[in-house]
């Protein structure tokens, strides 16, 4: 494994910088016109070539258009999927992405489909996951044409349409495309990940729930919802908002009351959202609406005691307080978030999940668990919980070594490979690392022109760092070319 960048290495460095600074204009106008697209996957809506609904058939054709506009070849996969070309070679390595997004949720201080630049950042609906990323791959490829790097292999980008609800699009890929060797998943952090946890997405039920049925919060199971509400019917407007003003305990400034007629109002609690699987920072508005709800004393005796029991179950992010304190050395703690509050029948409260596990852990055993622990309260699981099992490299492999020494290289760290509670198309394609572009956050690459709590993948106004996205270009050039030669070198066809 090479100690440094070789001198051809070197030698490209500048060119790359020269070329980033000529196109970095046009593939911010071609990131806007790709988050104008609100391609959230929608099942749901499915139609024949466009299996997860109009808005993602809408974004992968524009995208493969402008693939095609700037040269390239392109495949279209029945709609689970697209590909982007470049090469004439027998085998492929592949850059692995997805154009869909999770909902905008609430609370955005700019419009979430509309491209927001202030300065070196941009904001809107999936500029870090995962359109931003997929706008540099096409622009990576673009700089391996225009510089001519020589390579032994095809370049395959392959945007998916469902990464974040099932995953049914590489899934189809896998059965039925042309599955690269190896890939490069650009949906993560840098350095290399090479261990992801299981996840387990599930429906909780609480039957007969009076006042709590009411309650509606977030967008998506796998982020924390930063907005919670219930109708109240039965209390003096406002004589509860004199005890508002009185209350202390429950954060009483990110609670407010809106009348709508006499006797009945709109109880409100703002949180911070962000990823499930990446709690730190965010809080969950339910945690908020629900110890309103007991302080104000709007609730029945039985009402009391089940918000009481939602509150301590979901105290705790990391599943400490619902009986599932569970971590290992190779991935860490167990996540646990509740994502999205509903009424689908009468008088019943459902509550969609989100757990992710140490890869040292099934998911049946997670479920086995919580079943003991709902057995005791009136709280119930739905038929139908869904497992993605977890992925697990050893940070010794060849190709993760090799990855991660690219990073050191270029970076003049001495890093390891990290393991995280977020999944990725790792999951569903064999050999399929993922490598960035994500990246640390510290004072010069983080908005201060957002509210608190603000900017996250999956949050409120997410933003990205537009010089941190663009510094990736010359850390994945050369980990291709290290990649096509070691595959090649090795004889790993023979």
């Amino acid at each position: 494994m090479p100690a440094s960048l070789s001198p051809q290495e070197r030698a490209l460095l500048p060119q790359i910088q020269q070329w980033i600074a000529h196109h970095r204009a046009a593939l911010i106008d071609d990131l806007a016109q790709w988050i104008a697209i609100p391609s959230i996957s929608r099942a749901d809506r499915a139609a024949p070539g466009a299996p997860f609904g109009p808005e993602c058939a809408q974004i992968l054709q524009q995208v493969l258009d402008h693939a095609e506009q700037a040269g390239f070849k392109t495949e279209q996969h029945q709609g689970y999927a697209g590909s982007v070309i470049y090469g004439r070679h027998a085998r492929d390595i592949g850059l692995i992405n997805h154009l869909d997004v999770v909902p905008a949720g609430d609370n955005w201080t700019f419009p979430p489909f509309a491209l927001t630049q202030h300065g070196d950042f941009v904001t809107g609906r999936g500029v870090a996951d995962n359109k931003g990323p997929g706008v540099l791959n096409l622009y990576l490829l673009r700089l391996i044409r225009d510089l001519n790097i020589p390579l032994h292999h095809n370049l395959r980008i392959i945007y998916g349409l469902a990464e974040e609800t099932t995953m049914a699009d590489m899934a189809w890929f896998a059965e039925n495309g042309p599955v690269p060797d190896y890939s490069i998943v650009t949906d993560g952090m840098f350095p290399v990940n090479h261990a992801q946890k299981g996840q387990l997405s599930f429906t909780l039920n609480v039957a007969e729930a009076g006042i709590l049925a009411d309650i509606v919060a977030g967008s998506a199971s796998n982020s924390v919802p930063d907005f919670a509400s219930v109708r109240i019917k039965r209390a003096d407007w406002h004589d509860v908002s004199k005890k508002l003003t009185l209350l202390q305990r429950v954060a009483s400034g990110t609670l407010s009351v809106k009348p709508e007629k006499e006797g009945v109002f709109t109880l409100e609690a703002r949180g911070n959202g962000g990823h499930a699987a990446f709690p730190e920072g965010t809080l969950n508005a339910t945690q908020i609406l629900l110890a309103a709800l007991i302080e104000l004393e709007l609730v029945t005796d039985r009402e009391r005691q089940l918000a009481e029991t939602l509150v301590q179950l979901f105290a705790s992010p990391y599943g400490k307080s619902a009986g599932l304190e569970l971590e290992d050395a190779e991935s860490g703690k167990l996540t646990l978030n509740a994502g999205v509050w509903y009424s689908q029948h009468a008088g019943t409260l459902s509550i969609d999940c989100d757990i992710r596990y140490p890869v040292s852990w099934r998911g049946e055993q997670i479920v086995e668990m919580l079943l003991q622990l709902l057995a005791a309260t009136p709280v119930t699981l739905a038929p139908g919980w869904r497992d993605v099992a977890p992925f697990f490299m050893p940070a010794s492999h060849p190709v993760v070594s090799l990855l991660q020494q690219v990073w050191n290289d270029t970076t003049g760290n001495d890093d390891r490979p990290y393991a995280m509670g977020g999944v990725t198309h790792s999951k569903r394609l064999p050999n399929a690392i993922t490598f960035g572009p994500g990246y640390r956050k510290t004072a010069a690459n983080t908005p201060d022109f957002l509210p608190e709590g603000h900017g996250l993948p999956h949050g409120a106004d997410e933003t990205i760092h537009l010089p941190s996205l663009l510094d990736a270009l010359p850390k994945y050039v050369i980990a291709l070319i290290r990649l096509d030669s070691y595959l090649i070198e090795h004889d790993f066809y023979t």
